[in-house]
């Protein structure tokens, strides 16, 4: 990224060259995997392909968002984790059912052709070249295998599939694939109480047999998507149970609705603390450095009920030099 700021005019100039002679070509993305929260493998691509995204994801976006339901929390303007908190604790508060839906291995199953499909009549025909390019291009992704009806042994093989975590387009374009389920759900079976946030989804209501129809149909809908449902997560709650979502657990008490951290959070952030102390003890890091993490985790904690958590777990640390001075 340095390099490419230190001299951004004239490599911007000839990215720009590229793109209108059509002889741009996405580079080689660098891979590696990540171990928390879960494992997941991640493609690193070159600054300069970043840039040609950008340019890619402002020209279409505004087609493709216009696809989106309100519902859709994930990668948009406006939206975003906590607004789907939020709107998934009203309806904890006014639902006694919610059906709570997961896909196995989201980004590395998604579907090139069925994405194609979605993506060529909301793109303009100057963007095709690029779009493919990218969609096409060798990345860092996991193999999956998943067999759907109509497929003989080797289809899995055959059929290109997956989206690299780590491209802007990849947010983007797994946000538009679930878009015709959005669509299902609100329009066909009329259950507008429902919240997703990429590839979480909860649905509402006060009928469980209405849910468990609900789930049937989107199974269906995700066969032809070529998407399938997590085996073991999916499940039909009393929202009166504790039910996990976007890094917290809601749980509705009589007309109130607990919101709490789960606990793999407050395990990691502790981790992060004790590395943090280790660090500023051999004066790797500031204190400006150490305060702008604790408020980054505590601005996500306090949109649960977790006043009283996080006064306690940051009492557990104080911050002292190798020499034993200012302490913190």
């Amino acid at each position: 990224m340095a390099a490419f700021l230190l001299d951004g005019e004239r490599r911007c100039i000839r990215l720009a060259s590229e793109l209108r002679a059509g002889t741009w070509r996405p580079g080689a993305a660098r891979g590696f995997e990540v171990r928390e929260p879960k494992p997941r493998l991640i493609s690193a691509l070159p600054f300069a392909d970043r840039v040609v995204q950008h340019l890619l994801v402002g020209a279409t976006l505004p087609a493709i968002e216009g696809t989106f339901a309100p519902q859709s929390y994930a990668c948009r303007h406006g939206f975003g984790a906590h607004l789907c908190l939020r709107a998934a604790r009203d309806f904890t508060r006014r639902r006694r059912f919610v059906l709570r839906l997961d896909f196995a291995k989201f980004f590395p199953s998604i579907d090139h052709a069925v994405l194609r499909s979605l993506l060529r009549p909301l793109t303009s025909a100057v963007w095709w070249p690029i779009t493919f390019r990218i969609l096409d291009a060798p990345a860092h992704v996991e193999r999956t295998l998943f067999r759907f009806p109509g497929d003989d042994l080797l289809t899995p093989i055959e059929r290109p599939h997956g989206l690299p975590i780590g491209n802007l387009t990849s947010q983007v374009w797994a946000n538009l694939m679930l878009a015709p389920i959005d669509h299902l759900i609100a329009s066909h079976l009329g259950l507008g109480t429902f919240v997703r946030y990429c590839d979480d989804l909860l649905i509402f209501d006060d009928d469980p047999g209405r849910l468990r129809g609900a789930w049937d149909a989107i199974r269906e809908r995700a066969d032809t998507l070529r998407l399938r449902l997590h085996p073991v997560k999916c499940r039909l709650h009393r929202t009166s149970d504790a039910v996990a979502f976007l890094g917290f657990v809601l749980q509705r008490r009589g007309d109130a609705v607990s919101v709490r951290l789960r606990r793999e959070n407050v395990r990691r952030f502790r981790a992060r603390m004790r590395e943090l102390q280790l660090l500023y003890q051999v004066g790797a890091i500031s204190v400006a450095d150490i305060t702008a993490r604790v408020r980054a985790w505590l601005a996500h904690a306090r949109h649960g009920h977790t006043r009283t958590l996080c006064r306690s777990v940051l009492a557990e640390f104080s911050f002292t030099r190798g020499d034993g001075d200012d302490p913190r």
